[in-house]
């Protein structure tokens, strides 16, 4: 196309490369150890043009994938490197690539409420309801599991096939919340890249702030904006959500 910025037809060649890897670790994987590759200033320009384009279907998925390299455990993408990209972004004003690898504590800290018990799952033991969670056709008995919020059920309960996309956004919009709940639903492969169940857990105050600064460039412009504006939100995810609306707007 003509005019169109080199760096955003770079972004999305790269894009559609990972689209056609298996969604998970397979992607996450490739994107990284292209990353770790590009010298950290390449690496911010591809970044800033995939931020950038994240609401674009080619572009939702690639930024997804670049979120669990940098989250992951294994080193796929340096420590020194990521140091680097970190300094490049700030230094070129781009905060809202400089908060894909910041990880501050949750705006709300989750405590166990005082009385939670329900007589019916109190009954099972730990690996019965992860059974249920997985095997049970009972809309009402999942829905009970669900609230209870054990990560560990909640896993095994988003393999269920009854659990749809409404269900899992639902879940993702509970108040309070463990933030492992939170981040099992944005790690599962069939929710992940779902708009409902991300916009549920960017605006969730009990979700991982790593979490919300990645999702955030995924988002449509009109909720970026609505989630600039909210209060409830960490200051963080606030920012990066006004700057990347400025960016957009051009």
């Amino acid at each position: 196309m003509a005019g169109r910025d080199p760096a955003v037809a770079r972004a999305e060649a790269f894009a559609r490369l990972l689209g056609v890897l298996p969604e998970g670790d397979i992607r996450a994987g490739a994107a990284g150890r292209h990353l770790a590759r590009m010298p950290p200033e390449e690496g911010v320009e591809l970044l800033a043009a995939l931020v950038s384009s994240g609401a674009e279907a080619w572009g939702t998925p690639a930024v997804a994938a670049i979120g669990q390299a940098l989250r992951g455990t294994a080193p796929v993408i340096p420590y020194e490197w990521r140091t680097a990209a970190y300094a490049e972004a700030r230094e070129r004003a781009l905060p809202h690539v400089a908060s894909l690898f910041l990880a501050p504590a949750p705006r709300r800290p989750f405590q166990e409420p005082r009385d939670r018990s329900d007589p019916e799952s109190a009954r099972l033991t730990l690996g019965q309801k992860k059974t249920f969670a997985r095997l049970r056709r009972d809309p009402d008995l999942l829905a009970r599991l669900a609230a209870e919020g054990d990560p560990a059920v909640v896993r095994e309960l988003l393999r269920n096939p009854l659990v749809t996309e409404a269900v899992a956004a639902r879940i993702a919009a509970r108040r309070p919340v463990r933030p492992e709940v939170l981040r099992a639903l944005h790690e599962d492969p069939r929710f992940r890249n779902r708009a409902a169940v991300r916009r549920a857990l960017a605006r969730n105050p009990y979700v991982e702030t790593e979490i919300a600064l990645h999702i955030l460039p995924t988002l449509p412009p009109g909720l970026v904006g609505e989630i600039a504006r909210d209060g409830t939100l960490h200051p963080a995810v606030r920012e990066a959500a006004r700057v990347l609306s400025e960016k957009r707007r051009g």
